[in-house]
């Protein structure tokens, strides 16, 4: 399901596998819940809404394909520890930053946290500061 999930990003489909997400599920960058980002009122109904689940997914990869043009991710082995609710796994985010045209190669640590459903529960994605710096420029630029 996650390569499944991937090709449509990459493809710029917003589908996704049914059941890939829980309807709870949360998204944590660099230690941030995402909703903590969006809102000083996290816990705000309507911020709940967008950012988490299948709907938090779809806001930060509109966000994404916005700031990067050309986006794409490709990703490295899953790795498990035997827990089997906790897998990670190294992707790379690349492309060329909208406005500047600078190529970004971002690699991004993600782990995954499922149910027992074998949904995702919690995305965390670790990014290095100045490529996430770099795509926040990038998304808030008009051209």
């Amino acid at each position: 399901a996650i390569d499944e999930a991937l090709a449509y990003f990459n493809a710029r489909k917003m589908d996704l596998p049914d059941t890939l997400f829980d309807r709870k599920a949360q998204f944590v960058l660099n230690g941030a819940p995402f909703e903590t980002l969006l809102s000083t009122t996290p816990a705000d109904p309507v911020v709940l809404m967008l950012a988490r689940g299948a709907a938090g997914y779809r806001f930060t990869a509109k966000a994404l394909q916005h700031a990067v043009s050309d986006v794409s991710i490709e990703r490295g082995d899953v790795i498990s520890d035997g827990d089997p609710f906790k897998i990670w796994m190294k992707v790379w985010v690349s492309g060329h930053l909208r406005g500047t045209g600078e190529a970004l190669d971002a690699l991004v640590t993600l782990t995954l946290h499922l149910t027992q459903r074998a949904a995702i529960d919690v995305a965390e994605a670790t990014v290095d500061a100045k490529d996430l710096q770099k795509i926040r420029d990038a998304r808030l630029r008009s051209d």
